[in-house]
């Protein structure tokens, strides 16, 4: 009976004995700066398409005839100035991921996805914000007996939103349980490195 027990111990001393995997910092190293990328590309696309828009609502606050609509665009062009500035604020220590160490990467990517979650609430709060303020003055023109021309962009802009704004929180749903897991996944690599949670 000693045969196989011995056999089993030697098994299990080797088992215990065998090494932890380490860290592989450099494939940590290429996925961050794979993540950094992405993030630099969606940043200068992102605010190009803000300033983009935001001269727009600029020019056609200015242009237009109804003061109903003048004010709103200018409304929302006042309010996407500091939108973006807080988003680009947001992100600022998450651009640059050259040259840090492994604990240091880890730490950038737990930031950025904090980050991520954090972006989407204040993005879909502040989308319903826009929305229940359009939804506010549809209504109001239309109990104020507005003309159609006035009521009808309003009419538009919430049937469109009442579309958009359930797309776009499922794909924000989506970012945010990607960086909540990807969240684990790191956490478990800082245990690793020696680090705290």
């Amino acid at each position: 009976m000693n045969g196989p027990m011995k056999e089993w111990d030697a098994l299990s001393a080797d088992w215990r004995e065998q090494a932890v995997p380490a860290i592989d910092v450099d494939a940590l190293r290429a996925e961050a700066t794979r993540q950094g990328r992405r993030l630099r590309v969606v940043l200068v696309l992102e605010t190009a398409f803000a300033v983009l828009v935001i001269a727009m609502l600029a020019w056609l606050a200015r242009r237009d005839p109804s003061p109903v609509r003048a004010w709103l665009f200018g409304g929302l062009a006042a309010f996407l100035v500091p939108y973006q500035a807080y988003m680009l604020w947001l992100r600022r220590r998450e651009w640059r991921e050259a040259g840090l160490d492994a604990e240091a990467l880890v730490e950038v990517e737990l930031r950025r996805c904090d980050t991520t979650e954090h972006y989407w609430r204040v993005g879909m709060w502040g989308a319903l914000v826009i929305w229940g303020v359009v939804y506010g003055l549809m209504m109001a023109g239309l109990l104020a007996g507005w003309p159609w021309g006035e009521v009808a962009g309003l009419v538009g802009a919430t049937l469109g939103n009442i579309i958009m704004l359930p797309v776009l929180g499922l794909y924000g749903l989506w970012r945010c349980r990607d960086a909540r897991a990807r969240r684990r996944r790191l956490l478990g690599l800082r245990r690793q490195l020696g680090g705290l949670e």
